[in-house]
């Protein structure tokens, strides 16, 4: 009997010395994600009000399965898109409008004396799976100093 426990051992070893893993037929999802050309503009020289502007956010992921894009301004959700039986997103920066509106901020209010206020924007991109994939660009605003400027008019 113990002759035979050692027999079958053996084989076994070599059984796993001669024949190849065996391949899982699972194989994991994947998601990869483009954020193009972030800005901010100030809407006009009179106003402490910028936008930031987006060429576009593509994600692709593997299979039919993307699920969704979130696009966060400083930790702020401020654009939701889902989809469903696809394999990408695509969003090109005027579906936002004007784009997203936020405050241009003061003289060196990031810390960089050239400019105002910056914004962290993130894009989180999601497969029905729960897969996720995250990316996030930082974004610059030009300074505002609160300055109105009359019409010079003579009399």
């Amino acid at each position: 009997m113990h002759a035979l426990r050692l027999a079958l051992l053996g084989l076994a070893l070599l059984a796993l010395l001669v024949l190849p893993p065996s391949q899982s037929s699972a194989q994991s999802s994947s998601i990869s994600l483009q954020i193009q050309n972030p800005v901010c503009m100030q809407s006009s020289l009179d106003s402490g009000t910028c936008y930031i502007r987006m060429r576009s956010i593509s994600a692709v992921g593997s299979g039919s399965s993307f699920s969704r894009l979130q696009v966060f301004v400083n930790g702020k959700l401020r654009a939701n898109t889902g989809g469903f039986f696809e394999n990408s997103g695509y969003v090109v920066g005027n579906m936002f409008g004007s784009g997203f509106v936020v405050s241009c901020g003061g003289k060196n209010a990031s810390g960089d004396p050239d400019f105002g206020q910056s914004y962290t924007i993130q894009v989180v991109a999601s497969l029905a799976d729960s897969t996720t994939t995250t990316g996030s660009i930082a974004v610059f605003c030009p300074y505002y100093e609160g300055k109105s400027f009359l019409p010079f008019l003579l009399r």
